[in-house]
């Protein structure tokens, strides 16, 4: 019988768990209207950033838009007095407002109000998020929550940037489960140079919940499971040119290799091809795959 077989490597392996769910922000910052008035110039937009003391709106107090509007019906019913009035009003106007500033280097979350509205004394015109706390948070279903501890490396990609791939780490693990106890929220640090910067993205979280750094691996398509025993074997292709039935144990699995921990050595061939067609001792004529 032909098959082809691939020989036992050494490589490293490591187990992941695939997580998803979204950046939080841990920390807002209210943006608010520094009088009664309306608001001109706010055109903020979410995911915008902003620099402390960056002018982004002003407010004309109610007192001044009045007076403009009473110099309006004044031109209308006395002209020859309005040029006076004028001067008096301009003397009070002559600046766009009161400047509203950022308190703070941050992203704009959203806005809350629209320029040309009217607003009270400290009304919220804007929601910010500090960009050094942006974090993420994901769902571990509750059969997998033993795998995950703090400290474990991980990796966030999110469809906002996905080209990048983001170093991360977990920091903590809920200990309340969601409603209906089907996840268990995690908390991860982003640790690279660069962040998410935008609360509420949506991510897809790697956590490396095992690695071996030298692991004896086979191709998984050369792994057979033994089901009423509960155990797995692989056909080694011998010197004698025949198949030889081994019983393995197994590690880390991914849907390509096999981490092997015992049952075979690094440079045996094990047979790929053939499925359950193979036996013990049978007679192959192997052709080895190139890796």
């Amino acid at each position: 019988m032909s098959v082809t077989a691939a020989r036992v490597r050494t490589a490293p392996m490591r187990a992941e768990l695939r997580l998803l769910g979204a950046t939080v922000a841990m920390r807002h910052i209210t943006l608010r209207a520094p009088a009664a008035g309306r608001v001109m110039g706010l055109e903020l937009q979410s995911g915008d950033r902003v620099r402390t003391g960056q002018v982004v709106a002003h407010v004309i107090n109610r007192e001044v838009e009045a007076a403009e509007q009473g110099l309006e019906v004044a031109q209308q019913i006395d002209p020859a007095e309005a040029a006076s009035l004028a001067r008096s009003v301009n003397r009070y106007t002559h600046n766009p407002g009161i400047a509203v500033t950022a308190p703070e280097n941050a992203l704009v979350s959203q806005r809350l109000v629209s320029s040309g509205q009217l607003v009270t004394d400290l009304e919220p015109l804007a929601d910010l998020i500090d960009p050094k706390s942006i974090y993420v948070e994901a769902a571990v279903p509750v059969d997998d929550i033993s795998l995950v501890r703090p400290g474990m490396a991980a990796t966030v990609t999110t469809p906002l940037d996905p080209a990048i791939v983001f170093p991360a780490r977990v920091a903590a693990l809920s200990p309340n489960l969601t409603q209906g106890a089907a996840t268990s929220p995690a908390r991860l640090q982003l640790i690279g140079s660069r962040s998410i910067s935008q609360a509420g993205a949506p991510v897809e979280v790697r956590v490396t919940t095992r690695s071996v750094p030298a692991a004896i691996v086979i191709p998984s398509a050369a792994l057979f499971e033994d089901a009423a025993n509960d155990t797995f074997y692989v056909f080694v292709a011998g010197s004698d040119g025949k198949a030889h039935r081994t019983r393995v144990t197994v590690g880390i699995r991914t849907p390509s290799e096999v981490q092997i921990t015992s049952g075979l050595a690094p440079g045996q061939l094990v047979i790929t091809s053939g499925g359950y067609a193979l036996s013990d001792g049978l007679q192959v004529k192997v052709t080895v795959a190139q890796s």
